[in-house]
């Protein structure tokens, strides 16, 4: 099963109740920089886009899902822009947002998928703007679980998962500034393992 179709029969929930703390983390090195415009990708039925909303950004929040955006629609905040994309093949402009969010929606394909997304985000951040970026870790549990499909990339139950590890993310990185690469554990379904990284254009 294709990754956008395996996102679109998910079924419909609502937003989930807390910010996680990455986002939390991201709105400060934003509000640092003085950024304004962001953009949500993957946003999901996270609540990312109303935390970033309700503390004075302007939000573009991105997903394949249109059943998840009604669920984000429905909170009627005025300062989000909703917008159903595939993030493999986005439709902005270059030079158009202050911030990239990507929390947990990068990690799902291939190496030459990854390195032409990565290289699209640069194109639509502005100079001097944030690239903020989660994904799941080589140190994570189910890392190795599914059939393998190249190297730290498996599909398990139709779910791909492509795993980083530091090396991988400063490559993907490589036309950026990187700001910061971390570690980072958190529970999500069951206690799961990240490399986040900050990066500037």
């Amino acid at each position: 099963m294709k990754q956008a179709e395996f996102w679109k029969k998910k079924p419909v929930k609502e937003l989930l109740k807390k910010t996680n703390i990455f986002a939390k983390r991201s709105l400060k090195l934003i509000k640092q920089r003085k950024l304004k415009t962001i953009l949500d990708l993957g946003c999901g039925r996270s609540r990312d886009p109303v935390f970033f909303a309700n503390n004075g950004l302007v939000v573009t929040a991105l997903d394949v899902s249109k059943n998840r955006l009604e669920t984000l629609k429905r909170q009627n905040i005025k300062n989000i822009k909703i917008v159903q994309q595939d993030i493999r093949n986005l439709k902005f402009p270059e030079n158009s947002f202050d911030v990239i969010y990507a929390h947990l929606s990068t990690h799902y394909f291939d190496d030459k998928t990854t390195t032409k997304i990565f290289d699209k985000l640069y194109k639509i951040l502005k100079k001097d703007g944030l690239f903020l970026v989660k994904c799941k870790s080589t140190d994570d549990v189910m890392y190795g679980k599914g059939k393998k499909i190249e190297d730290n990339f498996y599909i398990l139950e139709g779910h791909a998962r492509h795993f980083f590890d530091k090396d991988y993310m400063k490559d993907k990185l490589r036309k950026f500034k990187i700001l910061k690469i971390r570690k980072s554990t958190s529970m999500y379904k069951r206690k799961s393992h990240f490399i986040e990284a900050a990066a500037a254009k």
